[in-house]
């Protein structure tokens, strides 16, 4: 009898030991265990016109595995569905933050959901790296194991208004998706335009789906004098608002952020989409041997070109893999400090080098030009 109770008292005693133990601290451990694979998250609007990013992980996978994996383990990914919902966003963070065998996650897209779904990875001691939320709070909430892998709203507006002075435009309008993207991009590039010298001669917000973007663009072409519109948005809708742009007579330049970097944006908008300027990600005509390789691997295994996307993903994981083998372990706070000390990573979209908040530093962005319903890309004088 006394046998069965210190039998039962140490078997209390270890479970307990294991519930008292944190998230973060279960995960180090399981991580630090011999295993034939590494699991790695992906939290994407999967239906969206940026799905192009699994693609790209899946060739960055397939090549890993095939030259050993990392840390000799196979890389195994865990698809997760979030379809640019807060709501499914947030429950989908905690179902990936909650499974301690998950070693990081890749995601979200939408800032508004990869702010608090960080925050969700934060307590439970997961790292998340975004291709694709740029709003500014996101790596600037005091995160241990967030980053991103595209610049933030900050160094875009930048770049952009740099871009717009370069072209001598002198009056703007911006026209934006009224979420935290939009206002943030918005935000960050009227600040450096009037820095600049240059005028914002009107900024409207509209809600996603909910607007008649008819009437304020009339309005536009009726009365208001600009050189050029900065358009920040997502698609579908963007195709929509360049529509409606042309049916209001407004005929000067439109420039988009990266929301718009897609081939769907031609394929829904057609002919009205024709001299728009896009703010990309990726380069493809960037002659550097590995962006070359790129292409031809992936045209071979999915029988196009890739997009920027999907470059964004392929980089993605090779990077993670890099910060894993300079880590030596796929435990989050060691792979975490080795990728802050990330400097001058070549990748197919650019030289990645990381500051200590987990944003990328100096990374420049290519631009497109639709011309003749393709994407080119071109260079103007150099950026200030």
């Amino acid at each position: 009898m006394i046998k069965k109770l210190i039998v039962i008292v140490l078997t209390i005693s270890t479970v307990a030991g294991c519930d008292n133990k944190s998230l973060a601290q279960q995960r180090a451990e399981k991580l630090v265990q011999a295993s034939p694979e590494l699991l790695i998250a992906v939290a994407w609007p999967l239906q969206s016109s940026k799905a192009t990013l699994i693609d790209g992980i899946n060739l960055a996978v397939d090549e890993v595995n095939q030259s050993g994996g990392v840390l000799g383990r196979k890389i195994k990914i865990q698809l997760k569905d979030d379809t640019a919902s807060l709501s499914k966003g947030r429950l989908v963070a905690q179902e990936i933050a909650d499974d301690i065998a998950v070693a990081a996650v890749i995601g979200h897209l939408n800032s508004y959901i990869a702010a608090p779904a960080a925050q969700i990875y934060e307590r439970a001691g997961l790292l998340m790296i975004t291709p694709g939320a740029s709003v500014q709070k996101i790596t600037e909430q005091g995160g241990k194991y967030t980053f991103r892998s595209l610049p933030g709203n900050r160094d875009q507006g930048r770049q952009i208004a740099d871009y717009a002075v370069s072209q001598g435009y002198k009056n703007i309008a911006i026209y934006y998706i009224k979420n935290d993207y939009g206002i943030d991009l918005a935000n960050y590039f009227e600040q450096r335009a009037h820095e600049l010298g240059i005028t914002v001669a009107d900024r409207r917000s509209y809600n996603m789906g909910g607007d008649n973007h008819a009437a304020i663009l009339a309005d536009w072409g009726a009365f208001l004098a600009t050189d050029a519109i900065f358009l920040i948005g997502s698609l579908p809708e963007s195709a929509k608002i360049l529509q409606e742009m042309r049916v209001a007579g407004l005929k000067v330049p439109v420039f988009g952020g990266a929301g718009l970097d897609s081939p769907e944006l031609i394929k829904l908008g057609g002919k009205n989409t024709e001299g728009t300027v896009v703010f990309s990600l990726f380069n493809m005509g960037d002659p550097r041997p590995e962006v070359q390789i790129f292409g031809e691997h992936f045209k071979k295994k999915f029988g196009v070109l890739p997009d920027s996307t999907a470059a964004q993903g392929y980089d993605t994981v090779k990077l993670l893999v890099q910060a894993m083998k300079t880590a030596n372990s796929a435990v989050p706070d060691k792979v975490a400090t080795a990728l802050r000390a990330t400097k001058n990573w070549q990748g197919v979209t650019g030289v990645d080098t990381y500051s200590s908040k987990g944003d990328l530093v100096g990374k420049r962005l290519a631009k497109v030009v639709v011309k003749d319903g393709k994407f080119e890309y071109f260079q103007t004088t150099a950026l200030k």
